[in-house]
């Protein structure tokens, strides 16, 4: 894979800032710590992409996808296993835990609050930290396998390029061990505007 450069760096260091605020809210809203599994920052082709995402546990999960539009657009998708998302529509309920045992409008609602709530952090910290002004579309959820849904988030920005540069993170509660994820993926047209952001903030 190729090196990642200043602009690239740059974006490391905004997701760590994302997976940290992110990690406190998490925590904060499911009412038990959160720990950060994995933080990463990589470039892949969409068949390599495509690989990694169907080696991994093919199970149905629940969906947020937001667009964070303004000076420097980006892909936000949030997602846990459709298992854990009972657990989580309870603990944001503040139902008992076994409370929910199937899919319905409860459980969308809560990892739609969940995920909009997250890609709003995400937005805050662009904006207040490096000047870039963003705002999240309204959220839309998604159940389905993991493969189709993360073939749906990459498709419209694989058409403009080869190569992606993804945000991934892991997040793992402490009491429930309950898995969420969270993927930011800056769109063509964020590039100019967060090699300004480089020059201006950081040295070379």
């Amino acid at each position: 894979m190729p090196e990642l450069t200043k602009t690239q760096k740059g974006l490391q260091l905004i997701a760590t800032l994302c997976v940290e605020r992110c990690s406190q809210l998490l925590s904060k809203m499911l009412k038990t710590g959160a720990r950060v599994e994995l933080e990463n920052i990589y470039y892949g082709d969409m068949t390599d992409i495509s690989k990694r995402i169907m080696n991994e546990k093919q199970a149905e999960i629940v969906a947020t996808f937001i667009d964070l539009v303004g000076d420097a657009p980006f892909k936000f998708l949030f997602y846990t296993y459709l298992k854990d998302t009972f657990t989580i529509t309870d603990l944001i309920l503040q139902r008992p835990v076994g409370t929910t045992t199937e899919y319905d409008a409860y459980t969308a609602s809560a990892i739609q609050e969940l995920g909009n709530i997250l890609a709003s952090a995400c937005t805050n910290i662009l904006s207040r930290d490096f000047c870039i002004n963003l705002k999240p579309s309204p959220p839309i959820v998604i159940k389905d396998f993991l493969s189709t849904v993360f073939q749906e988030y990459i498709m419209s920005i694989a058409s403009e390029k080869d190569e992606l540069l993804i945000m991934e993170s892991t997040f793992i509660t402490y009491k429930q061990n309950l898995e969420c994820r969270m993927f930011i993926l800056p769109l063509t047209s964020s590039e100019e505007v967060l090699q300004l952001m480089m020059e201006q903030h950081f040295d070379e």
